[in-house]
């Protein structure tokens, strides 16, 4: 309980800075004369739940409440437009939600550069707990394009990206990080059909089509020979077999293009964002509206994020 007393006495007066920042803010912009949305600090007392670092307690109202990424994790802001000034770069090196995933009572996104963000019911009706679960010295230097379940577990696969990075500095001991209730790191994850290849091939994309078949990318790099190859299988578990880069592009089940999320920003009513800011995903959890958000020029990315806020 002398760890549980420390946290506690260290993180609390942080928070209520947090709480206040937040508060006056939301009651500056609340018009409709709502409750505003809050962030809290975490309880001394959590319920039993994750073993996953928790960031804070949200109660989210007709207020958003908005999150930008950054070296340390997520952190409120006023809105997109009050993000700090983040140099573009291409999107391989940006922080930036790569997808999101319903798993288990629990709303989880994959984030480049940086780990799992993951929102979770609270103790009372509206409220969230926000988790961050990372290991950021290890993915800094690879990108995580591709986010899935596997064996019933949500599941990254980190690759380098040869047309806009340099080697990486070490390897890492596995391409593939899963996330574990039980555990407040991600854990290193074992793919039958990507470890059936030599050490000099490299699983670069991973994803499933639309008749539930596996598609994924390799690559070649041994000797400055660089062969991509594409294959499917019916199973992760077992070995692919080699398929035509048509029938890689024919397997993308949102089909050759990127869903249209101007589309579903307008459905869910979302507010609007500066010029130059798109939302690049869109979600309902716990009647909530969780919409990623990203500032983009070309194919590169400066401030990005994700904001929370009531149906």
């Amino acid at each position: 309980m002398k760890w549980r007393r420390f946290f506690t006495t260290l993180l609390v007066p942080f928070f209520l800075v947090f709480l206040f920042v937040a508060a006056c803010s939301n009651n500056e912009g609340n018009r409709s004369g709502d409750p505003p949305a809050v962030i809290e600090a975490i309880p001394p007392i959590i319920p039993p739940g994750p073993a996953w670092p928790a960031l804070a307690l949200l109660r989210t109202g007709e207020n958003p409440l908005w999150f930008e990424f950054g070296a340390e994790g997520p952190s409120l802001i006023d809105h997109p437009s009050a993000a700090t000034l983040t140099p573009y770069a291409p999107w391989p090196h940006a922080r930036f939600v790569t997808g999101m995933q319903t798993w288990e009572g629990f709303l989880v996104m994959a984030v480049n550069r940086d780990g799992f963000i993951i929102l979770g019911a609270g103790s009372e009706p509206g409220e969230l707990v926000l988790y961050r679960v990372t290991d950021s010295a290890l993915w800094d230097l690879y990108t995580a394009e591709s986010f899935f379940i596997w064996d019933e577990r949500p599941t990254v696969l980190l690759y380098q990206n040869n047309f806009f990075s340099a080697p990486a500095a070490y390897p890492l001991p596995s391409l593939v990080f899963s996330l574990s209730k039980l555990h407040p790191v991600p854990l290193p994850t074992s793919i039958s059909a990507f470890e059936s290849f030599p050490q000099n091939w490299d699983a670069e994309v991973v994803r499933q089509g639309s008749g539930g078949h596996w598609y994924f990318r390799m690559i070649e790099g041994a000797a400055e020979r660089h062969v991509t190859a594409y294959f499917r299988t019916p199973d992760l578990a077992q070995e692919g077999t080699r398929i035509s880069v048509t029938e890689w592009r024919n397997s993308d089940p949102r089909g050759l293009g990127d869903p249209d999320e101007s589309a579903a920003a307008e459905s869910f009513q979302l507010p609007a964002l500066p010029e130059g800011f798109t939302f690049s995903a869109v979600t309902l959890f716990e009647n909530v509206i969780v919409a990623s958000w990203e500032e983009q020029r070309d194919a590169s990315i400066a401030a990005a994020g994700f904001m929370v806020m009531a149906l």
